[in-house]
């Protein structure tokens, strides 16, 4: 209970704040439990309210906050014509939203732009280190799918995670919900420690702190230090409003958590034609060089890439020691290795290249992410990133004493083709497709594949799932029986995905879906398989439902053959270059592409959708290469003596610096400079020798 002193100082601060007719105003006019609290505590002074911050919206009002809900918050006038992505930082504490964005294969999101692009990332960093924030929707580039199939999704195209802005799951108007979050949490502070957080500039790395801390995914203290709290886009479903504005009506100046401050000591580095090959100048590899996001491409040839980071800059206002802490967010941890010392300032990093993962939520993506915490023993920081991004369209190789021994750079779609979703009704039809009896090559592959129990298994999977989906199709276009039709609608999903996670067998571990997955991996696998088939495949292709079936398996055909993995003899018919027992890890994983292909497009072309391009990336991050470096390296040191690159049916041979050995490994080294071609394909050709200026 307050002593009258204090009630009475409080009453004359809020009613001297009262004259200017804003904090006599209620925090929020919204009716819901949150807002109960923030008008009881703004009332009683113990909440700052919203009096010191400002909204803006870039996007015409497509997507305007409600700002009639929070009488005390500041408009911004000044941008009724700007449109877009936020180009100024503003000089005053402000939250805003943008919900525009264009296609994935156009410039895509707006955070994607600005990732995309070092000046970009300086100046989000900026933003965050100057109380402003914006919340952009993803749209299409953080979503399950590839090359647009499978849902429209194209995976995660996000180069950097950072912590400077806040990315929404979806499109238009999901952005909202966050904007209300963060303003409440903003209004729940205590007055001196607003003020505190905005003259130190760490209001939005508070914001961002109690937001990840508050997600509904996290639900222990230790899941704060995993993805689960930072993934690079948000659902808006889990915010707990609640706890985020009950945390920061707690927060005292004493619990103001610190800021992690990074800087790159030292790095690996590599150059463009030895290390990596672009055309110069537009193509970076360090994307994010700021306090708090580093961000880098691993698009070189190196074994791993280190860095030494220092963290000595992190600004703390407690006066307490701070105990560091980093944590792989994303990724593989085998190819991840972080080294620090206790009490020590800085840590060192060293990252392998690694495959294309699957996030928590199924989406395929490219990125490993590093967290860096601050702990003042009083709060936890927001985490400071530090990303690395694999290329999409690219392949890297290791051989058993760890170093690259092959490199693929417009590699396929690895896709198999399956739903996205767990209630898609094209299961029944894959369900069909994979237990019928039949004579052809797919029934025969599916007799040497699924024990006969398994193959039972989907065909009862099937007959239980028929009669629901034509009860659903049978009125699924009636306008009068809407509402029926959803009804079944939603038996069925139930019922399909119900199915799918049922076992096969009655004594099998795996799952209906387990075991769908285990026969498209078998065929993908069998390194042998158009070879073995040739005819037999190249008449399926032709009588494919699919009128491109022929034009993709020639397609995928001739990329290994004008790489090296494959050759056509004269009669026409397809061998390995290499005997099949001599096989390296890249060309098996390049028969693997063309296997794929022969899966949707052939085998099973009514129920497989993916698409047959190479896998999608921004062509601002890379210039396509239809070629494949495989590395040589010395037998008795192990030093790298340099690569053959397999391009157009021919080899070349590079020494370790990137220069062409036009007449072999043992010839003359000669530079070389690399160009676009007329196919917009990176290319490449020996620089001329400078003529020699006859003395005067």
């Amino acid at each position: 209970m307050l002593t009258p002193p204090t009630a009475c100082l409080r009453l004359l601060a809020f009613l001297t704040l009262g004259l200017s007719g804003v904090a006599a105003q209620p925090v929020t006019t919204r009716t819901d439990k949150v807002a109960g609290l923030l008008n009881e505590w703004f009332a009683q002074g113990t909440a700052a309210g919203l009096q010191a911050i400002t909204y803006e919206n870039r996007d015409g009002q497509h997507s305007p906050l409600n700002t009639g809900l929070y009488p005390q918050l500041q408009v911004f006038k000044g941008a009724e014509n700007e449109k877009g992505a936020a180009n100024q930082v503003r000089l005053l504490p402000l939250l805003g939203n943008c919900s525009m964005a264009s296609a994935a294969t156009q410039l895509g999101c707006l955070p994607r732009i600005y990732m995309m692009d070092p000046g970009g990332n300086r100046f989000l960093a900026q933003q965050y280190l100057s109380n402003n924030l914006f919340i952009y929707p993803e749209h299409q580039d953080y979503d399950i799918g590839a090359n647009g199939f499978g849902g429209g999704g194209y995976g995660d195209l996000l180069p950097v995670n950072t912590p400077c802005m806040l990315i929404s799951q979806g499109s238009s108007f999901t952005d909202q919900p966050f904007l209300q979050a963060l303003l409440s949490t903003t209004a729940a502070f205590p007055p001196d420690t607003q003020k505190q957080l905005i003259e130190k500039h760490l209001l939005m790395p508070t914001l961002q702190s109690i937001f990840r801390r508050s997600n509904k995914t996290v639900q222990t203290a230790e899941d704060y230090f995993t993805g689960k709290a930072h993934p690079p886009v948000f659902d808006g479903t889990q915010i707990d409003e609640e706890k985020m504005v009950r945390i920061a009506h707690d927060m005292t100046p004493v619990k103001v958590p610190p800021l992690v401050l990074l800087r790159v000591i030292e790095e690996t580095k590599i150059e463009q034609g030895k290390n990596f090959f672009e055309l110069p100048g537009p193509y970076p590899w360090q994307l994010s060089d700021t306090p708090v996001s580093i961000a880098r491409i691993l698009r070189g040839n190196e074994a791993e890439h280190g860095m030494l980071i220092g963290f000595d800059k992190t600004l703390n206002l407690v006066k307490a020691p701070l105990q560091m802490r980093a944590t792989v967010l994303q990724g593989d941890p085998r190819f991840v290795h972080i080294e620090s010392e206790p009490g020590g300032d800085v840590m060192r990093i060293r990252v392998r290249w690694e495959p294309p993962m699957l996030a928590a939520t199924g989406i395929r993506s490219h990125r490993i992410d590093i967290g860096i915490f601050a702990d003042n023993g009083s709060s936890i920081s927001a985490p400071a990133i530090i990303s690395f991004y694999m290329l999409p369209n690219e392949m890297h190789f290791y051989d058993d004493q760890g170093r690259v021994s092959e490199i693929h750079y417009q590699t396929h779609n690895p896709d198999l083709g399956l739903p996205v979703t767990d209630t898609d009704s094209r299961w029944v039809k894959i369900l069909l497709a994979f237990s019928m009896k039949d004579t052809n090559l797919r029934s025969r592959l599916l007799d040497q594949i699924l024990k006969p129990e398994e193959r039972t298994g989907l065909q009862q999977q099937y007959f239980t799932l028929r009669p629901l989906l034509d009860a659903f199709s049978a009125i699924e276009h009636a306008d009068k029986r809407k509402d029926e039709a959803a009804r079944l609608r939603s038996k069925l999903e139930a019922a399909i995905s119900a199915s799918l996670k049922a076992h096969v067998a009655e004594k099998s571990e795996l799952t209906v879906r387990a075991t769908l997955d285990k026969v498209l991996n078998v065929i993908a696998n069998f390194h042998a398989f158009y070879l073995g088939s040739q005819r037999e495949l190249d008449a399926l292709a032709a009588a494919s439902s699919k009128s491109s079936a022929v034009a993709d398996v020639r397609a995928e055909l001739h990329r290994l053959i004008t790489q090296g993995v494959l050759v056509e003899q004269a009669s026409g018919q397809i061998d390995t270059m290499s005997p099949p027992d001599k096989l390296s890890l890249g060309e098996r994983y390049m028969l693997r592409g063309l296997n794929i292909t022969l899966l949707s497009q052939v085998l099973f072309p009514d129920v497989l959708e993916r698409s047959t391009d190479p896998a999608y990336v921004s062509p601002r991050l890379t210039t396509p290469k239809q070629w494949r470096d495989v590395y040589r390296y010395d037998p008795d040191s192990g030093a790298l003596q340099g690569w053959i690159r397999y391009a157009a049916s021919r080899i070349a041979n590079f020494d370790s610096e990137g220069r062409l050995l036009p007449e072999g490994p043992k010839g003359k080294a000669v530079p070389v400079i690399y160009l676009k071609n007329d196919k917009d394909l990176l290319s490449w050709r020996p620089q001329a020798e400078p003529v020699p200026v006859s003395p005067k």
